[in-house]
């Protein structure tokens, strides 16, 4: 049983497999008391975790990011992620666990984009950021770093400066192969280097905390995060 099953379904599946005879058959109000009382379990948010993230390869990466990360000033830290505010479809928010632990559940889903916030921050502080209607590509990445580089703050000093390190996602179009070499070409001529997380690893980037304080908002007041309609 995955922990977003809903209790309907358990009871379809009763039936079908052929466990309890139609005439035995337990209410749905049963099977939930069956999931709290017996099975201490309860409803609780759903955390979703990608399949890919259990490999032993991605354990690998993590371990491999943690130990070059270790050896970083951590005031030369620059953390840049992009996120979508997002319509989704069929996506299951919660699900039942043990009471006292979280309910995991392995799976993909997928959405669109509205649009796309690009945030750069810093050990003490956020750097730059800009909105994008609709998804972001390789090709605006290119155009956020062109500017990032030409940042300065109020005191004057370069928002990347000589010595820093970049770090973000593996997210396909980071990597792709028209957009990797440039990006990288433009950092290193500033003396900035550019470190990827572990795939499938977000809690590696310090922007996802600030993005779940966004989208929080957002979602308290929806009309923000919603495109005008065509005239």
């Amino acid at each position: 049983m995955k922990p977003s099953t809903y209790s309907t379904e358990l009871q379809q599946r009763l039936l079908l497999d052929g466990v309890v005879h139609p005439a035995n058959l337990p209410s749905v109000s049963q099977i939930n008391k069956v999931i709290r009382k017996e099975l201490a379990m309860t409803r609780k948010k759903l955390t979703t975790i990608p399949r890919e993230s259990t490999t032993p390869e991605a354990n690998a990466a993590i371990n491999d990011f943690l130990t070059e990360i270790a050896n970083i000033n951590p005031t030369t830290l620059h953390f840049f992620d992009e996120s979508s505010v997002i319509k989704t479809t069929d996506n299951r928010n919660y699900g039942s666990a043990p009471l006292g632990q979280a309910a995991f559940e392995i799976q993909r889903y997928a959405s669109n984009a509205n649009f796309t916030i690009n945030f750069l921050h810093s050990f003490s502080r956020a750097d730059f950021y800009n909105i994008l209607d609709g998804p972001s590509n390789g090709f605006e990445l290119l155009n956020v770093f062109d500017e990032v580089l030409q940042e300065h703050r109020a005191d004057g000093s370069a928002v990347l400066e000589r010595g820093d390190c970049l770090v973000m996602d593996n997210c396909g179009f980071h990597h792709g192969h028209r957009i990797e070499p440039v990006l990288r070409d433009m950092l290193a001529h500033c003396g900035v280097r550019l470190l990827f997380q572990p795939p499938y690893s977000p809690h590696f980037n310090t922007c996802e905390y600030c993005f779940n304080e966004i989208k929080a908002f957002l979602l308290g007041h929806q009309m923000l995060s919603m495109k005008p309609k065509s005239q």
